[in-house]
């Protein structure tokens, strides 16, 4: 019962609830398959079948996208066996942790798997470890990694980009989708209310929606990226801030890979990935002084989350002499 609570809820939130309780009553009914197979020639059994879990996962996807299914479908299809006991449902967990697959991984692919065929798989749990704390970039490795791209032949494209995201902690979906219109320089702030993401995993494709949180919020612009910003060709209200130097719509998976990585191997700089710009501007918000609550208000989450996920050590503390 938890489970088909808790998908009326996200229905609910993402504007998907069935109002005519058949997708609910079928779930808990056990979702009769009838189609033909086994042998069976189209002749009813005594016993109703379930539908195959890739069928029902194909399905979810089309009703609604998510990245993490359309990468559990391609584990499912690597898999190269279909899943009809809860014991094959074990050794298809297995395989992923064998794979390498990380837990947190295995555990949302199997909250997905549990509302689509708790059958199969109610009996499996998963023991998730504490996620080791972020390590944000200090001020010596930002500079370093900022003059490094302002001055790379290659990659100094990115500069103002990668810039925006240490001075802003805006989420990379965001950011990329940020609009002239969005940005108010007289005030100096940004407003924030939609992101653009992938369009079922196809990076060249994208379409935009809005925040992760779904509520508009206001982020500050701080004397360094404003002046990132006024030395910029703005372009039309409607025209995107950052684009490739073709004008395409950025593809984070390729900075991530390319100009990012080369970056910090040029520098020496231990490697993380671009999100940590988002944590290292939070921790630094932080250990300025400014409070938790202010902080959140501007990155767009809960101090708790803040606290939990995104605040990581950038200097250590001095402790008392007793």
């Amino acid at each position: 019962m938890e489970y088909i609570a808790r998908l009326i809820y996200q229905d609910s939130l993402s504007g998907n609830f069935d109002t005519t309780l058949h997708k609910y009553k079928a779930w808990l009914e056990g979702l009769i398959y009838t189609g033909n197979g086994n042998g069976s020639n189209g002749n009813p059994t005594s016993k109703p079948k379930q539908p195959p879990l890739l069928k029902l996962l194909e399905q979810r996807l089309i009703e609604h996208y998510a990245a993490a299914d359309y990468s559990l479908l391609g584990n499912l299809k690597k898999f190269k066996k279909e899943i009809k006991t809860p014991t094959q449902a074990k050794e298809f967990m297995k395989w992923l942790e064998e794979k390498g697959l990380k837990v947190s991984s295995q555990k949302r692919y199997l909250t997905t798997l549990k509302v689509l065929r708790r059958d199969l798989f109610e009996s499996i749990q998963l023991r998730v470890g504490e996620k080791p704390r972020p390590k944000p970039f200090t001020l010596d490795e930002v500079d370093r990694i900022l003059d490094s791209l302002y001055n790379d032949p290659h990659y100094s494209h990115y500069y103002d980009f990668v810039l925006f995201l240490l001075n802003t902690g805006m989420r990379i979906s965001e950011v990329i989708g940020i609009r002239w219109r969005d940005i108010d320089l007289d005030k100096r702030e940004i407003h924030v209310y939609e992101v653009l993401n992938r369009d079922k995993g196809n990076s060249s494709k994208r379409k935009r929606q809005t925040t992760k949180t779904t509520k508009f919020r206001v982020v500050p612009v701080n004397n360094k990226l404003y002046q990132s910003l006024c030395n910029r060709s703005r372009g039309n209200p409607e025209d995107l801030v950052f684009t490739t130097p073709s004008g395409l719509v950025l593809d984070d998976h390729n900075i991530s890979q390319r100009c990012w990585k080369k970056t910090l191997e040029k520098l020496g700089i231990e490697h993380r990935p671009l999100y940590t710009c988002r944590s290292t501007f939070i921790s630094h918000c932080i250990s300025s002084g400014i409070p938790p609550h202010d902080v959140a208000a501007i990155v767009g989450n809960s101090a708790d989350v803040i606290f939990k996920h995104y605040l990581g050590s950038i200097r250590k503390p001095e402790l008392p002499e007793l």
